[in-house]
């Protein structure tokens, strides 16, 4: 059934046409799943993101449990990193990382981790073989709330050629981060500066998905709440919980 692209009151995901490709479709359970090529037979998926999602990156554990209750188990979690939140979750996620840094073959963050160095995305392409890239990166670029939507957009354009370099039939889903206000729930720029972000990423999805690659767009702002994290960025419990339903909702239909 053909659906086209829209924001939903909680978490809408659609598949981002762009100009001159197919009409937006979506898989029918009824069918072969048809989001990967027929060789994907188990798909192999890599969340590449920040602290978010790496630690305290507690959402992965609720992601799993909804898609196992949800009977989706054909699938592997694959990544350069373990889990630290009981979830068993592998990934390739960065605390403190901003969207620039996995453009690198390798990048360190002196500030967060000494004397330590962290693979940039065609080095994970290459070790970790995803056949779709959860991206849920943003957060730290627009931190102080005055750096420029294009600029990050831009690098997410980057990112998305670097995995395209490596595996030109990837599936992409790009989060739209969740709500933050930044220096212990202090700085409303951030909170303003995200909002713009999230709002840039539909047009920017569309611009950059293709038939071979598309792009889908994950909904994580529209029912979040920084008051739902001690720090209104890092989510407790009760955020985690709900970002990974968001997160579940949105790889549902592509995973049926």
């Amino acid at each position: 059934m053909l659906k086209p692209f829209f924001l939903g009151a909680s978490l809408t995901l659609s598949l981002i046409a762009g100009c001159g490709s197919a009409p937006v479709k979506m898989a029918d359970p009824a069918t072969r799943n048809t989001t990967f090529p027929e060789y994907v037979t188990t798909p192999r998926i890599m969340i590449v993101g920040d602290s978010i999602s790496a630690g305290p990156g507690c959402y992965k554990k609720y992601l799993k449990a909804n898609l196992t209750n949800a009977g989706i188990t054909n699938y592997q979690f694959v990544g350069s990193y373990s889990d630290d939140c009981g979830g068993n979750v592998m990934h390739s996620a960065v605390s403190c990382s901003t969207t620039a840094n996995f453009l690198d073959h390798e990048f360190s963050l002196p500030n967060c981790f000494a004397d330590k160095k962290f693979a940039g995305i065609t080095k994970l392409m290459q070790d970790n073989k995803p056949d779709m890239v959860m991206l849920q990166l943003g957060v730290n670029d627009v931190w102080g709330g005055s750096t420029s939507v294009s600029y990050v957009t831009d690098n997410y354009t980057k990112l998305v050629k670097k995995m395209r370099a490596q595996n030109p039939h990837v599936v992409i889903v790009v989060a739209q981060i969740h709500k933050i206000i930044t220096d212990n729930c202090e700085n409303m720029g951030s909170y303003r500066n995200a909002e713009m972000l999230v709002q840039a990423v539909p047009a920017w999805a569309r611009a950059n998905s293709t038939q071979q690659s598309p792009i889908y767009v994950a909904d994580l702002w529209t029912n979040s709440d920084p008051k739902q994290a001690p720090d209104c960025v890092h989510p407790g419990e009760a955020g985690a919980e709900r970002m990974g339903l968001n997160w579940f909702n949105a790889l549902k239909p592509l995973l049926q």
